[in-house]
């Protein structure tokens, strides 16, 4: 399992950074009011457990992949080191760009395409 391992306190962290990262890129409309949920987080899970391309045309090309995956970079550590989950943290979301679960705003697909994408197959 990718967020996975022994110990219960690194797996709830892992999850709750993942989380609140992905929350970072949903957009607010109108009233201050965030867009609906993206996809759900047992959903984003099992995508990158079977390495299951969501929308090929989000995959991003290497330089691109590098100034997004920068900026998440410098969201963890403003001035200081990455800790060894921090960077299980990033390595999740470099696969998640890697299956085109981001669209080019930086922001994690909704449910809306992911299942029209899926019943287009």
């Amino acid at each position: 399992m990718i967020i996975g391992g022994e110990n219960k306190l690194n797996r709830s962290y892992l999850r709750s950074k993942i989380l609140s990262i992905l929350q970072l890129g949903y957009r607010k409309v109108g009233g201050g009011n965030p867009t609906p949920s993206s996809i759900s987080f047992s959903e984003f899970c099992d995508k990158l457990e079977k390495n299951e391309v969501v929308k090929p045309e989000n995959q991003k090309s290497s330089l691109d992949q590098n100034k997004s995956l920068d900026y998440w970079e410098s969201r963890f550590k403003p001035g200081g080191n990455l800790s060894a989950l921090d960077s299980q943290v990033l390595d999740i979301i470099k696969k998640a760009y890697n299956l085109g679960m981001v669209n080019k705003d930086n922001m994690l697909l909704r449910n809306e395409p992911i299942n029209a994408y899926k019943n287009s197959i």
